[in-house]
């Protein structure tokens, strides 16, 4: 018998972002839209809650759907400084409820640009507490950044993905992929072979820019502060510093020089 699971997107859209003119209950809902397409690929059953629906019927509609999993779909926020990764929460630390939450966390994890991913206990959010199902509370990234905004309104195809691939790791269903599996020009999910991922701090005081290529010769399209944590993907020569950096999210490249790894 097919896997039930009810996606349950954000209603927030007070929630503004850092970019892109846009708000978390749109794009939470586009998020869970991308989901449920390969969910259903995949062979399970989803329901998506209404939009702008309560938390009271949504949690009702779950129950009634007899769901094995309920998933609220968000995206985060903290102080405008951190893009903080991938944080999924759960109702308890017993194995039932942390085994699904780690299997979306590696496959979502993986691809956000944030490095803090976690999986942590908290019976206290309504929709982890309400439901009958085992609920699997996701927060994709941070939106109060413009490098998370950025990230998450460009790749609302790959997150979708990404949560249908921890799932299917879960219970052990083959993932099928898509036709078209993605995006936009520039995002990527995959690195080289060849290549050994690492994470640098930014150093200088007035942080670094981000270019959309290999060199000062590029335009600028963003800007990361000192003190975050990035992962690097790929390197290249070009001007203007002595190596470049493929920022993993796929927000452009840093000039290394003004880099440490960590």
């Amino acid at each position: 018998m097919a896997k039930k699971i009810y996606l349950s997107p954000s209603t927030q859209s007070g929630n503004t972002y850092a970019s892109g003119n846009t708000n978390e209950m749109a794009q939470c809902e586009k998020i869970a839209d991308a989901a449920a397409s390969a969910l259903k690929r995949c062979g399970f059953e989803v329901k998506v809650g209404k939009s702008g629906d309560s938390m009271l019927n949504r949690c009702n509609e779950s129950d009634a759907f007899k769901a094995d999993i309920h998933m609220p779909i968000h995206t985060n926020a903290y102080n405008g400084k951190v893009t903080g990764g991938t944080r999924i929460f759960c109702y308890s630390s017993s194995a039932a409820n942390t085994a699904p939450a780690n299997a979306v966390l590696k496959t979502l994890g993986a691809i956000s640009p944030g490095t803090a991913d976690s999986v942590s206990v908290n019976a206290g959010l309504y929709e982890v507490n309400k439901p009958k199902a085992i609920t699997v509370y996701v927060e994709c990234e941070f939106h109060d950044t413009k490098t998370g905004a950025d990230w998450i309104i460009k790749n609302v195809k790959n997150i979708g993905e990404a949560i249908c691939k921890g799932l299917c790791n879960h219970f052990k269903v083959k993932y099928v992929s898509g036709t078209s599996p993605n995006t936009s020009a520039g995002s990527s999910t995959t690195t080289s072979s060849a290549f050994k991922s690492y994470i640098v701090r930014i150093t200088p005081s007035d942080g670094v820019n981000i270019r959309k290529g290999p060199g000062t010769d590029y335009d600028i399209v963003g800007a990361i502060e000192k003190g975050g944590a990035y992962t690097i993907v790929e390197e290249k020569d070009g001007k203007g510093a002595s190596k470049w950096g493929k920022l993993k999210s796929g927000a452009g490249w840093i000039a290394l020089d003004y880099t440490e790894k960590i």
